[in-house]
């Protein structure tokens, strides 16, 4: 995830799809064009991108002409994007990006910046993102074509250039939840500027329904860090804002209030907003915000969490909704549509494919339980607590490598803080001092000019502020 504010366009406008590629109001026997894109819609309104995408292809190679052809193709490398085929996604972006009177050029040139530095291709990635600093400065998703434009000085290794682009955005998109939050924990108040500031921003944009969010996308992210800042700022000064977000999020758990009964694998879960499934980060970053906010243990909302937590992880015994994988104790993504692996799978003895679990998502859901007050010798936390013994290390993320690493590390710092235990024992009965390791695993990575970047840029962790603000909390999690 990159910084939380300024992604938010980015990762969000796959919802402007359900808007701009809905078919025109017809009699009541539709045309198979509009048949066929309103299948697709549905799919892609549900979160089944993969379907949604050949639903897409299908439209436009029967109605290649159709006056809403473009905006089937911008929907197609949505779906393509949002499920990381970045290359498969960069194909029905390019001839749009030609079109600089499509509706939605600067969303399309920013997403195809995306797609082309996640591929190395730096020089067009430079090329999609100058366009739109150049063409769109004030569009909102300016701002992270700004960023993305320094990450690709950054990538080419064009330091000058990187800093000077890094100094504009920073004066120019000055704010953020990430930052505050990072600078709260590392020992700032919010009467300080830099805190004070960015405060001042969040509660400018809490909307009138409670939530802390740019106009699209990542409403859970960002509420839920919001809440977090708010509560660790002044929860007596903030408390009307934090009541309101508090509200917000636990309205928007998914559960009976819309139509999701307890059956149903979203149950309990959050995601990026209204109408996107659920899935583990989303979930535990709203869990964490619940816990800050001191919401009672008695509450409803967190034996739906422990519900939809419990569909995450790999452990057929206590998961009515089995997944296919290894009965690792671990935890996945998204129990959704069958299960969901950033880490990918593991061949099984039976032929088949296993969903293997990883390490942030296994400590993302081992913090959880403990949050929602699962008793320390729950064979769920026990299970979880299992894995993280055999896969104990702080030099990558478990079964990702360097991806995610700092998100890993935050996430690893409040899982192990929660545990309450000053040492941890491996599998192989070695001891850990969790705080010692963490702390020289982290400082070890910090430049010399004092920020933190990871250069296996997933999830934009190669965007300074992100890692720096993930490396920042964690430390203060260790002290």
């Amino acid at each position: 995830m990159k910084h939380v504010l300024r992604h938010a366009q980015t990762c969000g406008v796959v919802l402007l799809v359900l808007s701009l590629c809905s078919p025109c109001p017809q009699a009541s026997q539709p045309d198979p064009a509009t048949e066929a894109l309103s299948s697709a819609n549905g799919l892609f309104n549900r979160g089944l991108y993969e379907l949604a995408a050949d639903e897409y292809r299908t439209f436009l190679e029967k109605f290649p002409e159709h006056a809403k052809a473009d905006q089937a193709r911008y929907a197609l490398g949505l779906c393509l994007y949002h499920s990381e085929r970045f290359r498969e996604a960069a194909e029905p972006f390019e001839p749009l990006a030609s079109n600089e009177d499509f509706a939605h050029a600067a969303e399309v040139h920013c997403l195809l910046g995306q797609c082309r530095l996640a591929l190395g291709d730096h020089a067009a990635a430079e090329k999609a993102f100058g366009w739109v600093v150049a063409n769109r400065a004030d569009h909102e998703i300016a701002d992270d074509a700004a960023a993305g434009l320094a990450e690709t000085f950054l990538a080419r290794e064009r330091w000058a250039d990187a800093a000077e682009q890094y100094e504009r955005f920073l004066d120019t998109y000055p704010d953020s939840a990430l930052r505050p939050i990072a600078l709260l924990w590392s020992g700032k108040a919010a009467k300080d500027e830099p805190v004070g500031r960015a405060i001042a921003f969040l509660l400018k944009h809490q909307k009138d329904d409670g939530g802390i969010y740019a106009d699209t996308g990542l409403k859970t992210y960002t509420t839920s860090i919001a809440l977090t800042v708010l509560v660790k700022a002044d929860p007596k000064a903030y408390a009307g804002a934090i009541e309101k977000a508090k509200a917000y999020l636990i309205e928007h758990q998914w559960d009976e209030t819309e139509s999701i009964d307890k059956g149903n694998p979203w149950y309990g879960g959050h995601g990026y907003g209204q109408h996107e499934r659920p899935d583990v980060s989303n979930t535990q970053y709203f869990v964490q915000a619940m816990h800050e906010a001191g919401v009672p243990k008695d509450h409803p909302l967190w034996k739906k969490v422990v519900v939809f937590v419990s569909r995450s992880q790999d452990r057929s015994e206590s998961n009515d909704q089995a997944f296919v994988g290894t009965d690792s104790g671990g935890l996945i993504y998204s129990p959704h549509a069958g299960g969901e692996s950033k880490a990918g799978t593991v061949d099984l003895p039976n032929g088949k494919k296993g969903l293997k679990a990883y390490g942030s998502m296994t400590y993302g859901g081992f913090k959880s339980f403990m949050y929602a007050n699962l008793a320390r010798d729950d064979p769920r936390v026990q299970a979880a607590m299992e894995w993280i013994r055999r896969h104990w290390t702080f030099e990558e993320n478990p079964d990702l490598g360097q991806q995610g690493l700092f998100y890993y590390y935050e996430t690893a710092a409040k899982a192990l803080k929660a545990w309450g235990e000053d040492t941890i024992v491996d599998a192989r009965r070695r001891n850990h001092d969790w705080r010692a390791e963490l702390s020289e695993a982290i400082l070890r990575r910090q430049k010399s000019e004092g920020f933190w970047v990871n250069e296996a840029d997933r999830w934009f962790e190669g965007f300074p502020p992100v890692p720096t603000s993930y490396a920042l909390i964690a430390l203060a999690h260790c002290r």
